[in-house]
């Protein structure tokens, strides 16, 4: 009788086992985090905190103060650069009133330039002035001159046909001995004088249309000169204006940056300041803003040699290392993101992210429901398939044999 039940049994055990089925899972360990993941607050630069205004746990809104910084250092950038374009701007001011004036056809009169309260504009414009006087005085008196000689050619122009006509006339009575020869040798001497002048005062004459033209040159090209400087400088100014603005406009951002507010609608977490008057450097973690709203979801590692198996939709089981799942239980989730290259892990070797979307964000404990954060240890089952019983006893066998059939 005992050998019937033990062969009974043992019939059941191998139907039981070739009949039975169960999961095959894939296991990956990660942590819960907002689907929106968390906001790292850091400062931009080194700076000395002066007021911290959360606690860990706070709630806050976008745009709310945590930390202010001394902005005494940004403040003073702030201000000396205000300060240089201010002075830059009067000299962007002064060139183009200068330029303005050079391009008009009518000059500034002496009221006008009085009304004037740059005084540096006021002076450049009078030396430019007056070089242009000296200049076109020393013009006046080369047209004085240039009117003499003109008006001495026009007259000895003039007297010249005379003069020859007398002379030759004196020539032909003095070869008939009609005139005694003194008189025309007379004559003669005063037609080569007058002849003389006259070469002399044409030759002055265009030795003054040459200065007058030359006179004229000079001033324009004073002028041009005084007018490319103008532009010249007009262009440099403008161009640290541009300069100084761009280093003003970062100064004022490094003061709105001394006042550090919230990214997003949170609760912080992980303050790291915890003291009036302690130094922060850039890029250092002061806090993490928890987005508040966002639904939770685990990121997990999971294995090369489970990737094939894994697919996106799938469901899966997340285990909380804080809540024993024997004593609490499991929380349902589903494969929402698979990462589409492997990374390197110092322990696990090439391994490759997995998001799972989380059914709830609580465990039941005592009749309550206690809310999961970011950064709770989790466990990850995700079902991948199902496998017979009896498999889990034959496949060792199997795979020894076809090894050992590949063996001398």
């Amino acid at each position: 009788m005992i050998a019937w039940t033990i062969l009974a049994f043992f019939v059941s055990a191998i139907v039981w086992a070739s009949v039975g089925e169960v999961d095959i899972v894939s296991v990956a360990k990660g942590r819960i985090i907002p689907s929106g993941y968390s906001k790292m607050v850091q400062p931009l630069e080194i700076g000395t905190v002066t007021a911290i205004h959360v606690i860990d746990g706070q709630v806050v809104k976008a745009g709310e103060v945590l930390i202010a910084l001394d902005p005494s250092s940004a403040k003073a950038d702030v201000d000396r650069l205000q300060a240089e374009q201010d002075m830059v701007q009067r000299e962007v001011l002064r060139y183009q009133q200068l330029a303005d004036w050079l391009g008009s056809e009518t000059p500034p009169g002496e009221r006008q330039l009085q009304s004037v309260n740059d005084k540096l504009l006021r002076r450049q414009w009078l030396e430019f002035s007056d070089r242009i006087d000296v200049l076109r005085r020393e013009q006046d008196k080369q047209h004085a001159g240039r009117r003499s000689a003109q008006h001495q050619v026009a007259k000895l122009e003039a007297i010249l046909p005379i003069v020859t006509r007398q002379s030759r006339d004196r020539k032909r009575l003095a070869e008939k001995q009609l005139l005694p020869e003194q008189q025309y040798l007379e004559s003669e001497q005063e037609r080569r004088e007058i002849f003389h002048d006259l070469r002399t005062h044409k030759g002055r004459l265009e030795e003054l249309d040459a200065a007058e033209r030359a006179l004229d040159a000079r001033i324009t090209q004073t002028r041009s000169e005084f007018h490319r400087q103008v532009l010249e400088h007009l262009d440099e100014v403008q161009r640290r204006r541009s300069a100084i603005r761009q280093e003003r406009i970062k100064a004022e951002t490094r003061v709105r940056a001394q006042t550090i507010t919230a990214p997003v609608d949170g609760i912080v977490q992980q303050l790291a300041i915890h003291s009036v008057g302690a130094i922060v450097t850039p890029a250092q973690q002061l806090m993490v803003i928890v987005p508040a709203g966002e639904t939770m979801e685990v990121e997990a590692v999971l294995e090369n040699k489970d990737i094939g198996f894994v697919e996106v939709g799938q469901q899966a089981e997340i285990k909380i290392d804080t809540f024993p799942f024997t004593k609490y239980g499991t929380i349902a989730g589903e494969v929402v993101g698979l990462s589409s290259d492997a990374v390197a892990d110092e322990k696990m070797g090439l391994v490759y992210k997995m998001r799972v979307a989380m059914s709830r964000s609580s465990v039941e404990v005592n009749g309550k429901h206690v809310d999961l954060h970011p950064g709770m240890a989790v466990a990850v089952e995700a079902k991948t398939g199902t496998r017979r019983i009896v498999e889990f006893f034959l496949s060792p066998l199997l795979r020894y044999a076809q090894e050992s059939a590949r063996e001398r």
